[in-house]
């Protein structure tokens, strides 16, 4: 799982590159997208190596499940 998401940002690193240089961004561009990349990076292997940390759909389930549960109509 982590060799695909590596890959996956590689792909992503290169391509925001050549459209970066292409498009003659400022260097102020290529610090945004390229620590934006770098979060979300970070965030993907933590999720993965750290199974137990608590996952963002737990806290929209516990949210939003009984509204669900209403619009269904089931009763627990």
């Amino acid at each position: 799982m982590i060799i695909i998401i590596i890959l996956y940002f590689l792909f992503t690193v290169i391509y925001e590159w050549t459209y970066l240089k292409n498009k003659n961004r400022k260097k102020r561009t290529y610090w945004v997208v390229f620590c934006l990349m770098g979060i979300s990076f970070s965030y993907c292997i933590v999720t993965v190596v750290f199974k137990h940390m608590p996952s963002p759909n737990d806290l929209i389930q516990f949210l939003f499940k009984p509204l669900q549960q209403k619009i269904l109509g089931k009763v627990d």
